[in-house]
Parts: structure tokens; C-alpha cells; sequence
């Protein structure tokens, strides 16, 4: 049974990247390095930023994805959830216009965890799908 397409103004440009919880960055790091062909493309450390900046990660290119390792996720940083299990945190879909996005997402009445917030040189925003998995919103600037 297919079921049909629901129409919607917010179109994904792609899907960027999938996010975890890890209790050990550097054993993340070497054993997707090691088994997948990992690249390192961008490590941080909680010391540097404040709110939802103040993890530590490091980020991976895999294959023609990004892979994110966190010690503890961003709206958790934030305050934004409870501290969250090890495990998967959530995946990203860039979009062309956070704030256009979230406002049709608000207005089919989705729950945020985050609502849209410039970090670094993205503007990003996350929404709880039906089952509570996490999907976060990319806009680059």
C-alpha cells in the first residue's frame, strides 16, 4: 500500500547529518576513523562556547554524510531537555529558510525542543517527530 504524498511548502535541500551521545569522544572517533574511513573535519570542546554551544564533539565526514559525536547534546546544553541516554540524538535536514520552515511546523502544531537559534554560522532549530525522535533544522548562512 503506498500511501499518497502530502503536499507541504517546506522541502529539504538534503540530509546532512546523524548525531550521537557518546560517553568516549576519542574511542567514537578512532573506531569510525578505523571501520568506516571517517575524516575528522571539526572537533570543540565545551570550554569554548555557553548554552547549546558548550559541548564537546567532534564531527566526521563519512561517506557523503556527516556523522556528529557529542558528550552531551546541544538542547541539552541549553536546558532545552533532561539529560538524554547515550545513543542516538537526532539527524538534520538542511533547509533553505529555518524561520519560514518553523513557522509552517509550528502552525501544523509540531513540538520544538529548540525553537530556531543562530549557532555559529547556522541558523538550526529542532522539532520532535510523532515518536519523539529529534530532527533538526540546518540552514547555512
Amino acid at each position: 500500500m503506498t500511501l499518497p504524498r502530502v503536499p507541504s511548502r517546506m522541502h529539504p535541500e538534503s540530509f546532512f547529518h546523524v548525531a550521537l551521545k557518546v560517553p568516549d569522544l576519542d574511542a567514537a572517533e578512532a573506531f569510525y576513523r578505523e571501520h568506516f574511513g571517517a575524516e575528522v573535519i571539526e572537533r570543540g570542546d565545551a570550554a569554548d562556547g555557553e548554552g547549546a554551544t558548550a559541548v564537546t564533539h567532534v564531527a566526521m565526514q563519512v561517506a557523503d554524510k556527516r556523522l556528529y559525536c557529542f558528550d552531551r547534546a546541544p538542547y541539552e546544553a541549553a536546558g532545552h531537555v533532561e539529560d538524554l541516554p547515550v545513543g542516538f540524538l537526532h539527524f538534520g535536514f538542511v533547509v533553505e529558510d529555518v524561520a519560514a520552515a518553523s513557522e509552517e511546523l509550528a502552525a501544523d502544531g509540531v513540538a520544538f525542543v529548540m525553537e530556531p537559534t543562530d549557532f555559529s554560522d547556522l541558523r538550526i532549530a529542532f522539532v520532535r517527530d510523532p515518536a519523539g525522535n529529534i530532527v533538526e533544522l540546518i540552514e547555512h548562512r
